[in-house]
């Protein structure tokens, strides 16, 4: 081969291996593009140490894309630790320390902590990873650093919270660290959120536990993970608890297998589970509300709250519900339930006896030594029928001033009749309360079952027939009858006689006369309903008109009176004297429209003046249906009827309330009145009621007046009118103008007036 072509050959072998190095070189640097731009999209910064003891650092080109900085700014000391926050500085300073600190010795950056998916491929991937500068650098999986973040400076002026980790956990004299900043910026909220919430489930009152089964088919292999402070406190854990606790080690042998069963099935079904008002013996007295819920992950997260409070708050709810205020027996709605029970399981060898007691007169102990010593009486009667009626079963305060005793099952009917005749014998002894010896007179009603109803219901009503027999034939003590007549057939008997009367006009309406405090005059009368030829009032029709709400009878009884008060009104009523006639109106005949029918015929006639007659409504029923009442009294009004609220204090309205329907005033009720000059609490009330209603506009008027200091201090308050038996009880028509003139001569002197007054 001439000398030409082996030159030529070299040549050509010289410019295929050139061709081969830049060939190779390309792929390189397409590499390490590749590798930059994967860093960059991970976020990834690799970093390393130019030299020992020089706080000067290569990174990689994706410093750029992450940070905004230019790689080889980072070549003089100093300026990779001065991008850090000074706050962080410290947790920098744990992975790459400062040179005048740096110590060759073993730097532990184990923090236990999850690590991130794509920082976990990046770090601990064993394949080599290209700098910038192509220094190969061995990958070593790196420890766990999740808490080792730090914010660092971005070209863009903003702060950037980057993790800094350090590759492998040993620095050998004359190595230069080596690690990774990666950017977490996007996470970090997430981050703080679930630090947060950490936070949170730390600092719970309910206990928070975690759990997981070390072999998920063996229920036994139940540990604990984890648990917050109050689990701890619960179940006196040590603290913190040694994670994979074994559940037996904390809870008993009983309480651990419920635990686990419970715990067992939530992990294979994946369906949450709520246990309520349980107790462990490992915490005794108190009551726990359990939560288990499947975790991700598999295992079991279990929340343990302490309701200890919440039960006996509704413990004390459910006897408040149940149970006399006063007395703490058990309240009719409970006796009814027991009575029922009872005389479904009642035998005809073993009676029981029903036992009703009303106190007689209560109403005039708490007049003459106050409300306070009628309630201590009757906690006082209440205990010694519990204590002292022998073989009772229950014994209950089913009114204000009624008692209930229910015996156990008796051998006979006459043991039971004679455990009802102790009843009596153990309240005709006096009481002591408070200093006050007090003899009590009760009436008793008494039905046995089987032998009289074979029901609750039938054996309540008739010991309530047998009660209402001894209060009006003034008995003390009577026994149900089989022969006498029942209940039903007694009403039905009153309710014939009522609509005889209204028929043969045995009814007739009297007039009390009302005293205007401030004149003494008399200027109105209240009308009530009275047979007619009963000068001794022993046949009030109050029974009569209660069974006449009841039927149809109280539509015509209703339009009588007003009728007759009507015409009252014209005749009193002249120039000199106008007279105004007030009568009480149930309430729920208000609920016919056929009445207000009625009534505007009689204005539109000229039978009835509106400006003579005035409806009084009693409190309680007016509240019954507060919509209904604003609609009914507004047509009233419109007509040109003064309204008047009756018995104001015996409910639970206000004066707030009333201002917005159309009255024209109120009367107190005379349980207030009564007390007035003896009870300094009901002078307040009295007081106080008469100053807000003249501040509303509204006129107040007393009921049940009794002596001259009652009415002198009613005076003085201010109250516009006043009523009562010490002013004049009621009477019939022909004879009220001659009662009016002798009340106001003798009220002049009652309330101090000089005025002179004529009819």
């Amino acid at each position: 081969m001439n000398p030409w072509s082996r030159r030529r050959r070299a040549e050509l072998a010289l410019a295929e291996a050139e061709r081969a190095r830049a060939g190779l070189e390309s792929d390189l640097a397409h590499t390490r593009r590749s590798y930059d731009q994967a860093l960059g999209d991970s976020g990834v910064v690799l970093v390393q140490q130019t030299e020992p003891g020089v706080d000067a650092f290569h990174v990689s080109t994706s410093m750029t894309q992450v940070l905004g900085w230019d790689p080889l700014a980072f070549l003089n000391p100093g300026i990779l630790r001065g991008m850090v926050h000074p706050d962080d500085l410290a947790t920098f300073a744990r992975a790459f320390p400062a040179p005048d600190t740096e110590s060759v010795e073993v730097i532990d950056l184990t923090a236990p902590a999850a690590v991130d998916a794509a920082a976990t491929t990046t770090s601990a991937s064993t394949e080599p990873v290209v700098l910038a500068d192509a220094t190969e650098v061995e990958g070593a999986p790196a420890a766990s650093a999740d808490d080792l973040v730090v914010r660092i400076r971005t070209a863009a002026g903003e702060w950037a919270h980057v993790q800094v980790r350090r590759v492998g956990t040993r620095r050998l004299p004359g190595s230069v660290a080596r690690g990774s900043l990666i950017d977490v910026t996007a996470d970090e909220e997430s981050r703080r959120s679930l630090r947060r919430f950490a936070e949170m489930a730390e600092r719970d009152p309910a206990g928070c536990m975690v759990l997981e089964f070390l072999d998920p088919a063996d229920p036994s292999s139940l540990v604990i993970r984890a648990a917050n402070r109050a689990a701890h406190a619960l179940f006196h854990l040590e603290h913190p608890v040694p994670d994979g606790t074994p559940l037996e080690s904390v809870l008993g042998t009983a309480s651990a297998q419920l635990i686990r069963s419970a715990v067992f099935d939530v992990s294979h079904t994946g369906e949450s589970m709520t246990a309520e008002r349980l107790s462990f013996t490992e915490v005794r007295g108190t009551y726990l509300d359990l939560r288990v819920d499947r975790l991700g992950d598999g295992t079991i997260g279990m929340v343990v709250e302490d309701v200890t409070g919440t039960v006996a708050l509704e413990d004390r709810l459910r006897h408040q519900a149940s149970h006399d205020a006063l007395t703490g027996l058990p309240n009719r709605a409970l006796f009814e339930e027991r009575l029922a029970v009872a005389i479904a399981e009642v035998v005809p060898t073993e009676p029981v006896a029903l036992i009703l007691v009303d106190i007689d007169r209560l109403r005039d102990l708490n007049e003459s030594h106050g409300l306070h010593i009628g309630d201590r009486l009757l906690v006082e009667i209440g205990a010694r029928l519990v204590k002292e009626v022998r073989g009772s079963s229950i014994v209950s305060r089913i009114d204000g001033d009624e008692f209930a005793v229910l015996t156990m099952p008796c051998s006979s009917t006459a043991e039971a009749t004679e455990r009802a005749t102790a009843v009596s014998a153990v309240l005709d002894r006096p009481f002591d309360v408070e200093g006050h010896l007090l003899s009590v007179q009760a009436s008793v009603g008494v039905a046995i079952a089987p032998d009289h109803a074979e029901d609750a219901r039938g054996v309540l009503r008739l010991a309530h027939d047998a009660l209402q027999r001894a209060k009006i034939h003034d008995g003390r003590f009577v026994v149900h009858e089989p022969s006498a007549p029942s209940g039903s057939i007694h009403r039905l008997a009153l309710l014939s006689e009522l609509r005889q009367g209204l028929a043969n006009r045995d009814l007739e309406l009297r007039y009390q006369p009302v005293v205007d405090l401030r004149s003494g005059r008399v200027t109105r009368v209240e009308a009530t309903l009275r047979w007619r030829n009963d000068d001794d009032g022993t046949r009030l029709p109050v029974e009569f008109l209660e069974l006449a709400e009841h039927s149809g009878l109280i539509q015509p009884l209703t339009r009588w009176i007003l009728g007759e008060a009507a015409a009252a009104a014209r005749s009193l009523s002249n120039d000199q004297r106008p007279m105004l006639v007030s009568t009480n109106l149930s309430f729920r005949n208000l609920f016919d429209p056929d009445l207000l029918t009625f009534i505007s015929l009689l204005v539109s006639s000229g039978e009835l003046d509106p400006a003579g007659l005035q409806l009084e409504i009693g409190e309680t029923e007016l509240m019954d249906d507060p919509v209904r009442a604003t609609e009914v009294l507004g047509n009233l009004a419109e007509l040109g009827l003064r309204i008047v609220v009756d018995d104001f204090g015996t409910g639970y309205t206000s004066l707030s309330t009333m201002r917005h329907l159309p009255l024209s005033g109120l009367k107190i009720d005379r349980g207030f009145i009564a007390n007035l000059t003896s009870v300094p609490a009901d002078a307040a009330i009295v007081r106080s009621t008469i100053e807000l209603c003249h501040e509303l506009g509204l006129e107040v008027g007393a009921d049940g007046v009794t002596d001259a200091a009652t009415l002198s201090v009613l005076a003085g308050f201010g109250c516009d009118h006043a009523q009562g038996v010490h002013l004049s009880e009621p009477v019939p028509l022909d004879q009220l103008e001659d009662r009016i003139a002798e009340l106001e001569t003798a009220v002049r002197g009652w309330i101090g007036t000089t005025e002179t007054t004529s009819i």
